[in-house]
């Protein structure tokens, strides 16, 4: 599991660059991407643990 929400970690960072150059409001649609990023980082380190695989 920690690959898989480690690559929506990613597509939201991605997310936030886009918005930063293409969104009317830029500041905050980054933060918004950023903090999700960082809330799918977080859930990827408590999934990694072997007791949480399936």
């Amino acid at each position: 599991m920690f690959k898989y929400y480690m690559g929506i970690c990613v597509m939201c960072l991605i997310f936030a660059v886009v918005a930063l150059f293409f969104s009317a409001n830029a500041g905050t649609m980054a933060v918004v991407y950023l903090s999700m990023a960082g809330a799918f980082l977080a859930i990827a380190f408590v999934t990694s643990g072997r007791e949480s695989r399936w």
